[in-house]
């Protein structure tokens, strides 16, 4: 399945859904962020899908934001086209930070600005060995977009955070393992996505209520202080204890060591 510059994939309960401008490094423009929402927005919606890979078609992921498209809205001395297209990236991240699926990015070659960003809005990130990230937004005279200054403190601390997005350096693959931004890497963009959409179906196997309160519980830990925490976590457990896999679990558990003890 194609249009507006994505590509979407079905793989039993994962999807794949993948930016596809490989021509401009697949740089997102308003209409690739809108596409990409609401192809998030239709795999949470779809009852057979439990997992997300959100991917770049062909040797990157994504360069961020349309430069030309950038250029045009900015020289155009009318803000609206501008402002429609961070609306659309910030719809985008809330979508992917608020969807019930674990979202597994799959990244090799250019991640810059806005797509490291995206990136860092997903739940789990693989990294293959050639990619190269950057906050590149101050060295272009802007400020830092499609989330980073809430995402990337939140991952870093707050020192590591100025340090990338103030300096701007490009770091490899290595490097963005070693501070806490991806989860694996692996050898080449190929076994990149084949990791990715592994972690994807390792997660499209647990039960999917339980993952989605999990992945809520977690992420509201990123605002909420211990006690907003801990109400969060009680009224989640609750919902989770009464669902059908968590009753059958802890039915095998007490059988398993009723067996054990007899």
């Amino acid at each position: 399945m194609t249009g507006m510059s994505i590509t979407v994939e079905q793989r039993g309960p994962v999807r794949i859904v993948a930016i596809d401008r490989a021509d401009r490094r697949n740089a997102m423009s308003t209409e690739t962020a809108a596409a990409l929402e609401h192809a998030v927005r239709d795999a949470g919606d779809d009852p057979d899908t439990h997992a997300l890979v959100l991917t770049g078609v062909g040797e990157h992921f994504s360069a961020g934001g349309d430069v030309g498209a950038i250029l045009e809205y900015a020289g155009s001395g009318d803000d609206r086209d501008l402002l429609a297209l961070l609306r659309a990236f910030h719809r985008l991240v809330v979508e992917i930070w608020e969807s019930r699926l674990p979202v597994v990015a799959a990244v090799s070659g250019v991640a810059y600005g806005g797509g490291f960003n995206l990136a860092l809005a997903c739940d789990l990130v693989v990294l293959s060995a050639d990619a190269r990230l950057c906050q590149v937004f101050v060295r272009r005279g802007v400020v830092p977009d499609v989330g980073g200054a809430w995402l990337l403190p939140r991952l870093v601390g707050m020192q590591r955070a100025k340090e990338l997005m103030l300096l701007a350096p490009e770091i490899d693959a290595t490097r963005a393992l070693e501070l806490g931004l991806a989860n694996a890497v692996e050898p080449d963009p190929e076994a990149a996505l084949a990791a990715a959409v592994e972690k994807a179906e390792q997660l499209a196997a647990l039960p999917s209520y339980t993952v989605a309160l999990s992945k809520k519980l977690i992420n509201h830990s990123a605002d909420a202080d211990l006690r907003g925490s801990l109400e969060l976590e009680a009224v989640t457990q609750s919902a989770a204890l009464r669902s059908a896999p968590a009753v059958e679990g802890f039915e095998t558990f007490r059988q398993r060591r009723q067996k054990d003890t007899s």
